[in-house]
C-alpha cells in the first residue's frame, strides 16, 4: 500500500476530524473510501439519461414514434405492389 500525505487548511481539517470522529473511522479509512467511490467507473445508464437531459433529447421508451410505417409495413407493401402494377387501390 503506498502513503499520501496533504496539507488541510484548519477549517478543513476540523471538519475532517468531526466527520471521522461521527463516523468511528480513520482519516486514513475516510480519505481512502472517498477516493475509493470518486475513481470508480460511473453507471452508463445514468451516464446516459444526464447526456439526454443535458441536450434535451427524449427518452426512447417513453417517447411516442415519430411514424407508425413500422407498424404498417404489410399494407405499405401491398399498395407499392399494386400502384405498379396498375391496379386501384
Amino acid at each position: 500500500m503506498s502513503a499520501l500525505s496533504i496539507r488541510l487548511d484548519a477549517e478543513t481539517a476540523r471538519r475532517l476530524d468531526q466527520e471521522v470522529a461521527r463516523r468511528g473511522i480513520t482519516r486514513s479509512r475516510f480519505v481512502q473510501d472517498m477516493l475509493r467511490e470518486a475513481l470508480q467507473p460511473a453507471d452508463p445508464l445514468a451516464l446516459l439519461r444526464e447526456a439526454r437531459a443535458h441536450y434535451g433529447l427524449p427518452d426512447p421508451l417513453t417517447q411516442q414514434p415519430r411514424t407508425d410505417k413500422a407498424s404498417q409495413t404489410k399494407a405499405l407493401v401491398r399498395e407499392a405492389v399494386r400502384r405498379k402494377q396498375g391496379k386501384p387501390t
